[in-house]
């Protein structure tokens, strides 16, 4: 008789598709119909009950089923395809509702914690090369194998898209109704890369009389000249619509007197 294979898939959503070969040869093959046996082999006698691992050589029993030798193919460091049974054995037991810890049900949605993943990152300070780090996609994975983990690059645009703009809008609403004029602290400095900053910030009183501190802009500039600052500054200024300022505060740096000159006269103006 000649030998017959088949070619099986499993019906995994996402997942890598294996093939999984089946030797149909014997009666004794044909009983067990699992994708594992793509990946053991049958000894005999076939009364001990044991497969021989195609990777790895490991004899394993199947008395009770296939489950051992499901789980030893997660486990073998031989086994190609191991990764791809670990995720099949978590969306296995991984159901669509989950309970909070308060006892609220709630379903996964990938937009609402592709949100919570970018302010983690926002306000824990986290470098975005770390979103691409193994450990942490690994843990991410065994929390929720259908959320997709963006890369450094995706997200810093969704940083910038998703949060920044969002969180712009809404300081620009509090300016507008909580400032009447804002004193300025301004600070420029040199990285190590030879690159120049620039900090524009904002202090005021607000309706409540508290004392507000708003970070206005951080951003690189072409030097250190006090007209060009003054210029960086008379921008931010435009971009929040604020026109009422009441001082500015700068480091004692001799190209600053120009620069407040410039200030004062476009403030006047």
């Amino acid at each position: 008789m000649s030998e017959t294979v088949e070619t099986l898939t499993p019906n995994t959503s996402g997942m890598d598709h294996l093939p999984l070969c089946i030797d149909s040869s014997s009666t004794e093959n044909n009983e067990g119909r699992s994708d594992v046996w793509g990946h053991f082999t049958k000894q005999k006698p076939y009364s001990e009950k044991k497969a021989k691992c195609n990777y790895c050589g490991d004899l394993i029993k199947y008395l009770a089923g296939t489950s051992g030798m499901r789980n030893h193919l997660t486990r073998c460091k031989e086994n190609p395809n191991r990764e791809v049974f670990k995720r099949q054995k978590l969306l296995s037991s991984t159901t669509e509702v989950s309970i909070s810890p308060s006892g609220t049900i709630s379903k996964f949605d990938q937009n609402a914690s592709r949100m919570k993943l970018v302010k983690m990152f926002v306000k824990s300070k986290l470098p975005f090369r770390f979103v691409e780090n193994d450990d942490f996609r690994d843990f991410v994975w065994s929390l929720q194998p259908r959320f997709e983990v963006p890369s450094r690059t995706t997200l810093r645009r969704e940083i910038w898209e998703l949060f920044y703009e969002e969180e712009k809008a809404k300081l620009k609403m509090f300016l507008s109704k909580q400032c009447e004029g804002v004193c300025l602290t301004a600070d420029t400095w040199t990285s190590i890369q030879n690159l120049n900053y620039m900090s524009l910030t904002a202090h005021f009183i607000d309706n409540d009389w508290k004392l507000q501190k708003k970070i206005l802009n951080f951003s690189q500039t072409t030097g250190h000249s006090g007209e060009l600052i003054a210029k960086h500054v008379e921008v931010c200024l435009n971009n929040w619509e604020l026109k009422r300022v009441l001082s500015i505060t700068v480091d004692n740096a001799t190209t600053n007197d120009v620069g407040v000159q410039y200030l004062k006269r476009r403030m006047l103006s």
